[in-house]
């Protein structure tokens, strides 16, 4: 009897290690059902863009406000393609996933910018003590904008949407696009109000929502930072506040006849202190006209 028993026990052993053995196994190889799922949808909204062969033009650039046409001048806006999507991958990316906590993750981002129409989703793949965490921002046509989190390439604990986080989407475009794809510095959705010369306070409106942000410009006509409190709002001792949002460019380099940015970072402006959320120095951009 005791020997039919340890067989038992051995067996239901085996199996649990073969179980185990197995999910360790899927957490590690490259493949993720989600990451695939979210790269089809991107690729079949490209597929529906109309193709075109327009740039931007002297007359176009003439019309923004005499600090963005300083920046225009800077990276070589003139002639520059209206790009249609721009892809940009950011490889180990240093992430605050809590700003209480201060727990960072190293992660990569997946980003995706659509410019016939504001629309932005990213896709981002990380892990939280040896297990695969990925985290997908959306946007819906009903003007909802979130997070979704999943655990184990499997478990959703989380996503989170509502209307801030629409507006938070449209902003996220502006801020990021300016510099990967400048082309929607004469958009149709902007609109622009000099504050001097240094400093211009552009809006977007789309889908009847706006938001703000104001693009610091400096002398040499590079632009070094975009501040907005209309893009954060988080639960502050039960009470859901404003937070200030600023995304700073660092190091403009050549690439073909334009500059870009080689650095990134993301900043939540708390009452109280600072946190340098997204920071990044590693990402290659891919466009679609």
């Amino acid at each position: 009897m005791k020997g039919k028993r340890r067989r038992k026990v051995m067996i239901v052993v085996g199996v649990f290690m073969v179980i185990i053995g197995g999910i360790l196994i899927y957490w590690n190889i490259p493949y993720s059902p989600g990451k695939a799922s979210f790269t089809k949808q991107m690729q079949q909204r490209v597929e529906k863009l109309n193709k075109s062969e327009e740039v931007c033009t002297a007359e176009e650039i003439e019309k923004l406000p005499e600090p963005l046409q300083r920046y225009a001048l800077y990276i070589g806006l003139e002639n520059y393609p209206k790009y249609k999507m721009s892809n940009i991958k950011f490889a180990n990316t240093k992430f605050v996933f809590d700003a209480n906590s201060g727990k960072v993750l190293n992660m990569d981002y997946d980003l995706w910018l659509f410019n016939d129409q504001p629309y932005r989703s990213a896709f981002c793949s990380s892990s939280m003590y040896g297990v695969p965490f990925e985290g997908l921002d959306y946007c819906t046509e009903d003007k909802q904008g979130g997070m979704k989190g999943i655990l184990g390439k499997a478990i959703r604990i989380f996503d989170v949407k509502d209307d801030q986080g629409y507006k938070a989407v449209l902003i996220s475009w502006v801020a990021e696009g300016v510099t990967f794809n400048p082309a929607i510095l004469v958009s149709p959705y902007l609109s622009y109000e000099v504050i001097d010369r240094n400093h211009v306070k552009a809006t977007i409106t789309y889908n009847g929502v706006s938001g703000t942000g104001i693009f610091t410009i400096n002398d040499d006509g590079a632009i070094t930072e975009f501040y907005s409190d209309e893009r954060q709002v988080e639960e502050i001792d039960g009470v859901k506040t404003p937070v200030g949002w600023r995304c700073e460019y660092r190091d403009y380099i050549e690439k073909g006849n334009t500059r870009q940015i080689s650095k990134v970072r993301c900043v939540k402006v708390f009452p109280v202190k600072e946190v340098v959320y997204f920071d990044s120095d590693d990402f290659i951009v891919e466009h679609e006209q």
